[in-house]
């Protein structure tokens, strides 16, 4: 993927304030200040107006770190796929108790949601993400095009996750190691790199301000994700956990 200049500069970003300052009518909307809102995403608007952790340096390291996280679980779960076809009748690294066990996720259909293993996906999604990661890090821009296509795949990337978590908790009353491994990095790469992109106008201008009400409040999002996530699993798993009890 060549990686190429965002059109930032001050052409790009009159260009951009007037589309904002006038309708399709071509009545104006909003004063100086008010548009100034909305600039488009540079490196002086970057360090005056997002918090550190949102910058491009930090969401690249968060790109690399939460693909990294994801590759290395995805591969565990190839072995273990593998294996599984190999001895259906033998344990794997993964099945630690009655209900921590990879192998039912596995082999169920919501293990190949779109007709082949899931595992495939994380394999070519994650190397994607460390890839792109990389090229935020050696200080390339990306086309808004592919930050838009990007973030398509990050809402997949949640929707499926949700899908799977819900599954294994009302369905399954069993869970994958490697997929709460997979879960647990995924969960601030979709938050961190969705809200920076809102937030620098990598998803368009109309979002800028949601972004930036959004950007001090990041962690507190992943947060609550990850406690949205343990409610899921003791509502669908409690009695099951009670009965063990």
């Amino acid at each position: 993927m060549p990686a190429t200049r965002d059109e930032t500069g001050p052409g790009a970003r009159d260009a951009l304030r007037g589309a904002l300052a006038h309708d399709a009518d071509g009545a104006e909307h909003g004063t100086a200040d008010e548009l100034d809102e909305y600039d488009e995403y540079n490196e002086h608007d970057e360090h005056d107006r997002i918090p550190a952790l949102l910058r491009a340096r930090p969401i690249g390291w968060v790109l690399v770190v939460g693909g990294a996280i994801g590759l290395l679980a995805s591969f565990m779960l190839t072995l273990e796929y593998l294996h599984k076809l190999q001895d259906p009748s033998g344990e794997l690294i993964c099945d630690i108790n009655p209900f921590i066990t990879c192998g039912p996720a596995m082999l169920s259909d919501a293990g190949s949601v779109l007709g082949f293993p899931n595992i495939i996906l994380g394999l070519v999604a994650f190397t994607v993400t460390i890839t792109t990661g990389v090229v935020v890090l050696v200080g390339a821009r990306l086309p808004v095009w592919y930050w838009a296509v990007f973030q398509v795949g990050l809402v997949g990337a949640a929707a499926l996750i949700t899908y799977l978590q819900w599954f294994s908790a009302f369905d399954l009353g069993k869970l994958c190691l490697w997929c709460m491994i997979i879960w647990t990095g995924t969960i601030p790469l979709v938050a961190l790199v969705t809200i920076s992109s809102l937030a620098t106008g990598r998803l368009g201008a109309g979002a800028v301000r949601a972004g930036r009400a959004l950007a001090s409040w990041a962690w507190v999002v992943v947060v609550l994700w990850y406690l949205a996530v343990i409610a899921i699993i003791l509502v669908g798993m409690w009695d099951s956990l009670m009965l063990a009890v």
